[in-house]
């Protein structure tokens, strides 16, 4: 249900108009950056783009490129898959609808940039609906509910903290995801993170 209303009945129109996403596998267009982040709100003005990219924590990364901005992307801005992520994090974020939906969006940020990001959404205005799909506990630590799948079927519902305190699934989960990560060692003993895990 979506505003009392059963998704199955929303047309692509309404759904794309009140349902915004952004996925690990970002598609962006050959024109500026500010058209790549404005592209949900052609008519917005740069104000609203910059403020969308200091959210979701581009802004600085911008104004590295050559023309900043107005830097089009694949001739004068070449960007990483991470920033690729956040340029479409801000897009959805100028786009203000009332439910986002991040599909492993920030699958190829650093942890600093999940983080912040992380900060960002927590502090966005308004009565808004944030869906996080992630398989990087640390993307849903701070989670109000989190729901745990298995071959699509909900096999437990609650905050973190209660879901750890159970020891079931997500805890188990929660455990074999730490000692993994613990293993990813590089030759000199360290800890790999980011992207360099991958």
């Amino acid at each position: 249900m979506l505003g009392g209303v059963d998704l199955r009945e929303l047309g692509s129109q309404e759904l794309y108009r009140t349902v915004s996403f952004v996925f690990q596998d970002v598609r962006l267009l050959r024109a500026s950056v500010a058209d790549n982040i404005a592209l949900a709100v052609p008519h917005a003005d740069h104000a609203d783009v910059v403020r969308a990219a200091r959210l979701a924590n581009i802004h600085d990364r911008v104004l590295e490129l050559p023309r900043g901005y107005d830097s089009v992307i694949g001739e004068d801005a070449g960007l990483s898959g991470g920033a690729a992520q956040r340029i479409a994090l801000a897009r959805a974020l100028l786009a203000d609808a009332p439910v986002l939906v991040l599909d492993e969006a920030t699958a190829f940020a650093d942890p600093q940039t999940e983080q912040a990001v992380r900060q960002a959404l927590a502090t966005l205005e308004g009565d808004r609906t944030i869906l996080v799909i992630a398989h990087r506990l640390e993307t849903i630590a701070d989670a109000d509910t989190v729901v745990m799948l298995d071959d699509g079927e909900i096999v437990e519902r609650g905050r973190p903290s209660e879901l750890l305190a159970r020891n079931g699934r997500f805890a188990s989960f929660w455990q074999s995801h730490r000692s993994a990560v613990a293993e990813e060692t590089d030759p000199r003993g360290g800890v790999l993170q980011g992207d360099e895990s991958r």
